[in-house]
């Protein structure tokens, strides 16, 4: 283990521990990173965030502050952004590869008169729910209102719009499964 991996173990449990609802053992972060409103993140026991990461909990006026729920021994790749404006899971042993994006808010379109788009935020529900071991290839990007089921595999650079059911392989933009995991 390098001394630049004992710093941020360290750092993790000294700093970083104390901002989330809650932080759990053998956890760590490196850093740079992004992370806003970490008072409503909750991360579990044995996860392992890279460089870069941008963890976001959006707090909308008027509306309950959304909430991101990482399980147990979860990795997160260099530069995964996540973006939680409702609720975004993530279960245990899911595993996302480098420069993923996952978000459950969405800008509303209007009409041409409303000004620039992504200073508004839709207030329709949304989610989004990774199952068990799901593995996210590189430069995948999850949409909202979509779940995806335990033990699927979603290709690089892969756009998911929908639900992928649990033990598929999907690949594309949109995804669409390709084949099942037996």
């Amino acid at each position: 283990m390098s001394s630049s991996d004992v710093f941020w173990k360290i750092w993790s449990v000294a700093a970083a521990s104390r901002r989330f609802a809650s932080f759990g053992n053998r956890t760590w972060i490196r850093r740079p990173m992004m992370i806003v409103n970490p008072q409503y993140m909750s991360i579990g026991s044995n996860c392992f965030i890279r460089d870069g990461a941008r963890l976001e909990v959006v707090i909308r006026p008027g509306e309950e502050p959304g909430r991101l729920t990482v399980g147990d021994r979860v990795t997160m790749e260099q530069d995964v952004h996540i973006v939680a404006g409702d609720s975004v899971i993530i279960e245990d042993d899911v595993a996302i590869a480098p420069r993923c994006l996952i978000v459950d808010a969405t800008h509303p379109i209007g009409s041409p008169g409303d000004g620039n788009r992504a200073r508004t935020l839709s207030s329709e529900p949304s989610f989004v729910h990774l199952e068990r071991r799901v593995f996210l290839g590189a430069n995948v990007v999850v949409l909202a209102n979509v779940r995806i089921g335990a033990n699927s595999v979603i290709g690089a650079n892969s756009v998911v719009t929908h639900d992928i059911p649990a033990n598929s392989v999907a690949v594309g933009a949109p995804a669409r499964v390709i084949r099942r995991i037996e």
